[in-house]
């Protein structure tokens, strides 16, 4: 869960520098240019995908771009455009997918209880998920798709689908960056079973029924975001998000969610990055 937060609000950050500096294409600081991003912030949200009780995690951030084709960071993977052109950018994506343990426990988090919902359910271990992207703008909005599929860990494919309304807001200081919009996420049973399935095993150790979800779309929701640049240059931002998922389909009624937590997902968070 945390390393798909943490994609979202720190690429709404390294995007924003592209559009207050009048940058076409993917982010970065020159036509063919290395560019390097430093940063990191705060985030509330659910301790794991599909939990009632939330946490406060700290989060790191470096993120290195040659050009406007190649980007590589902990959080967004590594991807490299082979298409690339004004409106349209595509190519391949390799991600890591980290895990799940199932003691709770998590290298970020500062506040809120380790959850016990887990207990029981086994690790979900790291991956590497191997696909690619997709980006179309048309004015102000922007559609996006992600997918891959997981070369151990859950050893799943997924899917993402995005679609982003973008608006400068010129105000008395520095302009405002507004960015609102919908999306959706397909998974397979591979997947949903790592994260919500129950096998009869995992029945007699955690207590919940046994459960054995299928393929299908597991989340809907929308974000928006608030980026505000806080240098003349344009090379430092502060971004406040909050987004809103509800889970759908065999996910929304798993026994982890209807018994231990929600099918309403929601997180906020404040964070900083520079480029140098």
């Amino acid at each position: 869960m945390w390393r798909v937060l943490y994609i979202l609000i720190l690429t709404i950050v390294v995007s924003g520098f592209a559009e207050a500096q009048n940058r076409p294409g993917p982010p970065g600081s020159k036509p063919d240019g290395w560019s390097f991003y430093v940063g990191g912030g705060m985030l509330y949200a659910p301790s794991y995908l599909g939990d009632n009780d939330y946490q406060l995690s700290a989060v790191p951030y470096i993120r290195v771009t040659k050009g406007d084709r190649f980007f590589a960071s902990v959080q967004e993977g590594v991807g490299y455009s082979l298409i690339n052109n004004e409106n349209f950018r595509a190519g391949p994506l390799a991600q890591l997918e980290f895990g799940r343990d199932e003691n709770g426990s998590s290298p970020f988090r500062i506040s809120g209880e380790r959850t016990k919902d887990l207990i029981g359910l086994g690790d979900i271990d790291t991956s590497v998920s191997i696909g690619g992207f997709a980006e179309y703008d048309f004015g102000n909005f922007e559609l996006k798709v992600t997918a891959g599929h997981a070369l151990g860990g859950h050893d799943g494919a997924k899917a993402e689908i995005s679609f982003e309304y973008d608006k400068r807001v010129m105000t008395g200081g520095p302009p405002l960056f507004i960015t609102l919009g919908p999306n959706v996420v397909w998974a397979d049973n591979k997947f949903l079973d790592a994260n919500f399935g129950v096998s009869a095993a995992q029945a007699l150790a955690s207590g919940l029924a046994e459960n054995n979800p299928s393929s299908g779309i597991y989340s809907y929701g929308a974000s928006g975001n608030i980026l505000l640049p806080v240098s003349r240059k344009g090379n430092a931002a502060l971004v406040l998000i909050g987004s809103y998922d509800r889970l759908t389909g065999d996910a929304a009624d798993a026994p982890l969610v209807t018994g231990r937590g929600s099918r309403d997902q929601f997180f906020t968070g404040l964070a900083f990055a520079r480029k140098f």
